[in-house]
């Protein structure tokens, strides 16, 4: 996967967390209270400038009472096909 292309994902991803957690009504501070993670690295994660480990997205999901998929919800991922590059929704429906 190219750089461009894993910076868009990171992008989305953490677009989706700041939404997600304004929704719910909390500031970056509040939720790195609830979830013991540095308000910083929170808002580096929302602004795309760390690759986020798995347990960090699992510590978010859990605090913001949501499920870790709808932090990808709506971004498009690409899978090498036999023919090509083929390009899905990455949205996870329920």
């Amino acid at each position: 996967m190219a750089n461009g292309n894993q910076h868009t994902e990171r992008k989305a991803i953490g677009q989706n967390i700041r939404k997600i957690r304004l929704s719910a009504g909390l500031s970056l501070r509040r939720l790195a209270a609830l979830c013991r993670i540095d308000h910083a690295d929170i808002s580096k994660i929302e602004r795309a400038d760390v690759d986020p480990q798995l347990s960090t997205l699992l510590e978010l999901a859990e605090a913001l009472r949501v499920h870790p998929n709808s932090f990808f919800s709506g971004y498009k991922a690409e899978f090498a096909s036999g023919n090509g590059t083929k390009a899905i929704n990455g949205e996870i429906r329920r």
